[in-house]
Formats: C-alpha cells, structure tokens, sequence
C-alpha cells in the first residue's frame, strides 16, 4: 500500500492553504458584487422604478384633467358644471402634490431637473389657462371658452406629455444601464463562485487525498509499532521466563543443598512439591477451601513447597546429621529453622517477588510443624489460624519423611504412613486435608515410586 512522505504530504498541505486562500479571495469578491447589486437595486432600480410610476401617475392625472377641463367647457347642461368643476379641483391638487414629491425624488441630475422644471412651468401655465376656460364658461363665453381650450391647452398639454416621455426615456435608460451593471456583477458573481465551488471541489478532494495518505501512513506505522511491540514483549517474556526458570532453579538448588545437609537427596523437595500440588487440586476439586483454592494460587504454592526448610541454613550440620535422638535443646535449636526461613524468604525474595508469592513462601516456611490442635510451633497455632499452604505442605513433608530413609531412621512402609496420617487426623493435620490424602492413596503411590 502506497504511502505518502513527509514531503508529498507537506506540499497537498500547501495546495490546501492556496485553495483555501483563493477561496477567501473568492468570497470576497463575490461579497464585493453582492454589494454593488444590492447599491444598484437601492440607489437607481428601486428609485427610478418609483420614479416611473409617479410619471405614470401624474400623466394619468394631467390625461384626466384636460378631460375633465374639456367636458367642463363643451358641457351643455349647467346642473353638471359643480360636480366636474370638484373633480377638477382634486384632480388639480393631487397633480400638484405629485408634483411637488416627485421634484423632491430628484437626484442632482441637471437633465432630469431642466427636463422637469419645464414641465412643471408648462403645468402651471395650463392651471392658469384652465382657470381662465372655467371662468369664461361661468361667464355664458361657452364659444370663447372653447376657442381657448382647443387652441392654447391642446398644445400645452401636448408639450407636457412630450416632456413625460422624455423623463420616461431619461429614468428607463438609468434604469437599463443600473439592470446591466447589475447583470455584469452577477455574472462575475457567478463565475467566481463557479471558480470557488471548482477550487473548493479540489480542496476537499486535496484534503480527502491527504487523510488517506496519513490514514495509511499511521496504519503502516501502527502494525510496524505493533509487530515492534509483539517482538519486544516476546523478548521480555522469554527473559522473564529464563529468570524464573534460573529463580526456581536457583530455589531448587538451595533446597537440595539444605536437605543433602539433613542426610536427604533432592528427591525429597521434588516429592514434597508434587504431593502439595495433589492435594491441593483435590481439596479445589471437592470444594473444599474454594476463596483461596484457585489455578493461580496452587501454582504458586508448588513453586515455594521447595522452600519449606530453607531455614535450616541455620542449624548447625551436628544437629542435622545426628544419628540418634535429639536432646531437648538441640530439639528447640532445630525449631528455628521455621522463623530463620521467614527472614531469608523475606530478604532474598522481598523486593523481586510479588508480595502473593512471598507470603505463601513464608506460610510454608515457618507454619509447617504447626499442629491442628495448637501444639506445633513456632507460634502454636490452631485450626484453620494456621495457613492454608501450611497445613497442605505440613501432611506432604510428614508423610515423604515416613516413607524415607534418614540418618536417625528407617524408612516407613507407605501403608504405615498413611496409618499415621490417619491416627494424626484433627490433632496434627488439617481433617479434611488429611481424609483426602488418605483418599487420593493411589496417586500418591505413583508420586512416591517415581
């Protein structure tokens, strides 16, 4: 699988930001045109529209009057002349308010203001001229009145409406240059956001390219970091394996060594080991002890059972070796060996060991001649006070030293040991551990003649 270097991936980088600036450069201009459509519509469509209608308006409003004057002059039923003579006068005043609003709308523009100025001064001549056919007309000069009407007015309002179109032609062709210039800007606006939406288009693919590169890249470096990771740890373990196997070999030896000093060969620790082992997974099997009874815990305990007379390297070898019966203080100097094997675990294995592993050394160490009953030593323990690895190592070490050969003894027939067991069950063995070892007999048989 493809992956990018630093360097690739630094140069999408630098395309991303360029994109990233056109696109505010982009936005900007887009803004900009916005802008200027928005001021065109406001200051010259909007306006002129308005301005357009109120053309619109008032040539509607000068068409009406020059009706209205026209029907007032040529009217022969005077009952009427009231009536149009009141339209008049509204048509009149709201001609001149649109007027006067539509002076005010006007820019700064001297066509558009000359344009209406003229207009505005022709209005007015027609307001005077319209004044003066009303009059006549009251005045029964009906004839006159017309005269003056078809001459003078015809050709005043002929020239306002000329003057309409002008201001017409003038706002529309505004209106057309502001609807053009609006078009322009669209159109830019349009194609710059067709650049920014392409170069935006790019940018995202750009981006998408780069996090897949690096997706890929940190997948590579991951299953590389991982495959080192595995490889470190298996090194470690097998280290860790090699110590341990050197620490239990190490244990082993000093165990020997201890025991060839008792007129014992290594046998002894091997035997005792294998028998904890038993009678420990027995006494899971059957239920018994089940809180501290677990895989973790029995093998732990196979692995300390070897140190169970460490302590030993303090009695002396006249003690240890003495064919005949020990006197009583030679009997409490070979007692120390329970407390003396406590601090040897506790300086040798204290600080590389983990404190499970210690304490269930020491349990083995220093309350294996504890009895059931309280009258063991070295701190008279009773029942189930004393520890659970101690009252399985007390039964195994028993009966292996009963069926072997010491310098101050013969060797016991199994079946003489396993009666001795028997008898010894509730005063000096745990009463369950002791019925079943009595019960697993063949299997520790097997242990024995190996």
């Amino acid at each position: 699988m493809p992956v990018f270097r630093g360097t690739n991936s630094l140069k999408l980088f630098k395309i991303c930001i360029f994109s990233f600036l056109v696109e505010l450069i982009g936005l900007a201009i887009i803004g900009f045109c916005l802008y200027m459509v928005i001021i065109n519509y406001k200051n010259l469509i909007m306006p002129s529209s308005q301005n357009l209608r109120f053309i619109h308006r008032i040539s509607k409003l000068v068409s009406e009057e020059q009706s209205l004057s026209a029907l007032y002059v040529l009217s022969t039923d005077d009952s009427m002349l009231r009536e149009y003579e009141l339209r008049e006068i509204d048509i009149h005043n709201r001609l001149i308010n649109d007027l006067s609003e539509f002076e005010k709308r006007l820019d700064d523009r001297d066509d558009l203001k000359q344009c209406f100025h003229d207009m505005d001064a022709i209005c007015e001549h027609i307001f005077s001229q319209i004044d003066i056919a009303m009059t006549l007309r009251k005045n029964s000069s009906k004839a006159l009145a017309e005269t003056y009407i078809s001459k003078d007015l015809l050709d005043s309002y002929s020239v306002v409406n000329d003057k309409l179109r002008i201001l017409t032609v003038i706002i529309e062709r505004d209106m057309d240059k502001a609807v053009h210039d609006m078009r322009n800007y669209t159109n830019v606006a349009t194609i710059i956001i067709t650049v920014a939406m392409a170069v935006l288009i790019i940018t995202v693919l750009c981006l998408i390219f780069v996090c897949i590169s690096l997706t890929e890249k940190l997948e590579t470096n991951k299953e590389e970091l991982q495959e080192e990771v595995e490889r470190k740890t298996a090194e470690i373990l097998k280290q860790n394996k090699h110590l341990k196997y050197l620490q239990e070999q190490t244990i082993l030896g000093m165990a020997n060594i201890i025991e060839s000093r008792d007129s014992e060969t290594g046998e002894h620790v091997k035997r005792t080991s294998r028998y904890v082992e038993l009678l420990a997974n027995a006494a899971r099997d059957f239920g018994y002890y089940q809180e501290q009874l677990n895989a973790h815990y029995i093998e732990i305990l196979k692995k300390v059972a070897p140190m169970h007379d460490i302590g030993k390297i303090a009695v002396s070898d006249t003690i240890l070796q003495k064919p005949a019966r020990l006197t009583t203080d030679e009997f409490e100097k070979i007692k120390i060996h329970t407390t003396e094997g406590e601090k040897i675990i506790r300086e040798v294995l204290g600080k590389i060991e983990s404190e499970e592993y210690v304490q269930a050394a020491i349990d083995v160490a220093k309350g294996h001649h504890e009895h059931w009953d309280g009258t063991g030593y070295p701190n008279h323990l009773k029942g189930e006070a004393i520890p659970l690895g101690a009252r399985i190592m007390a039964i195994a070490d028993v009966f292996d030293a009963l069926v072997s050969p010491r310098c101050y003894k013969k060797a016991l027939s199994a079946d003489a040991a396993f009666e001795i067991i028997r008898n010894s069950s509730g005063s000096h063995f745990d009463p369950i551990l002791a019925d079943l070892f009595l019960k697993m007999k063949d299997e520790v048989l097997k242990i024995m003649r190996m």
